[in-house]
């Protein structure tokens, strides 16, 4: 299979520096083998994030911080998935924070244009906008603008107007959810798969109800964003914002292996390891082997 390696070093949708190491903590420990091993892989590098100043996090916006440059950035890397896709190439997305979903499903979206699903792994839902935003953080605002909510500098990214239908978006793993999210979910009727439910009927009971909705959408491609807080904190205490009692290893596991087995994932991210706050390389070694399976579960994809 052709993959496209793709970095984004970008912590200003956090606001919590130390994520952007994460794409070259991963290419130093053996990224790339793990992938030309069984595929034929083009190394696209990193998306261009400018240096900011701390002190101009609000300079564009009172609500959203580093706007302009999430935003200059994000259209960067939608510009580099859209030609991986162009190629025939799957683009991989390694992060960085969450905040660059908005640029990576912009770039799917503009090739599939409305035959796009996204299924969203993650503690957090990111359907925020900024008027719902406790912190200003963009990284909780990607999957609202997406779906067209939220303020149209973020929405018309790349390109304007909707990237994905609400109907075909599909939350897996949140705990962490607001007030204002909660009220999303409930007005768009989003599929979400909470790790309440996960424990109640069960991981495999789960992914049989999700693969049952992605089929009854009817929908033939998948941008497949994954964070690394979708997992228990026990495996992943290197990421910014973790949430307690999440999936086990062998869950996330699972997940990977079964999105990935549809054969409809197109395009993936891969997001929110922060080396910064690592414990002994718990989460290095957590992300390495997660990477391990995605890539063998892309195989004779």
């Amino acid at each position: 299979m052709k993959i496209s390696i793709i970095d984004m070093p970008l912590y200003y949708g956090c606001d919590n520096p130390g994520v952007e190491k994460g794409p070259k903590v991963l290419r130093e420990n053996n990224l790339l083998d793990i992938f030309n091993k069984s595929h034929e892989v083009c190394d696209m590098g990193e998306v261009h994030v400018k240096n900011v100043s701390s002190n101009d996090k609000y300079a564009a916006n009172a609500k959203m911080k580093y706007l302009d440059e999430v935003v200059r950035s994000n259209n960067g890397l939608a510009d580099k998935v859209y030609e991986s896709l162009k190629n025939s190439s799957l683009p991989l997305i390694i992060g960085g924070d969450h905040a660059l979903a908005i640029g990576s499903i912009a770039g799917s979206s503009k090739f599939f244009e409305q035959d796009l699903a996204v299924v969203w792994v993650d503690a957090h839902g990111d359907i925020n906008t900024p008027e719902t935003s406790p912190s200003g953080n963009i990284h909780g605002m990607p999957l609202a603008s997406s779906m067209g909510i939220g303020h149209e500098i973020l929405t018309n990214v790349y390109y304007s107007g909707q990237k994905v239908k609400p109907e075909n978006v599909f939350l897996l793993g949140c705990r962490d959810l607001d007030l204002g999210e909660l009220e999303i979910i409930k007005e768009y009727n989003l599929n979400v798969w909470t790790m309440k439910d996960i424990k109640t009927k069960g991981i495999k009971t789960i992914l049989i109800e999700l693969l049952e909705a992605i089929k009854k959408s009817n929908v033939k491609n998948i941008h497949f964003s994954f964070d690394i807080d979708s997992l228990d904190p026990s495996y992943v205490p290197g990421t910014g914002t973790p949430v307690e009692d999440g999936l086990s290893f062998s869950e996330g596991k699972e997940v990977i292996e079964t999105i990935i087995n549809t054969s409809l994932v197109r395009s993936m991210d891969f997001v929110e390891f922060n080396p910064t706050l690592d414990n002994n390389q718990r989460t290095l070694e957590t992300c390495l082997e997660l990477l391990k399976v995605v890539s063998k579960s892309f195989e004779g994809k």
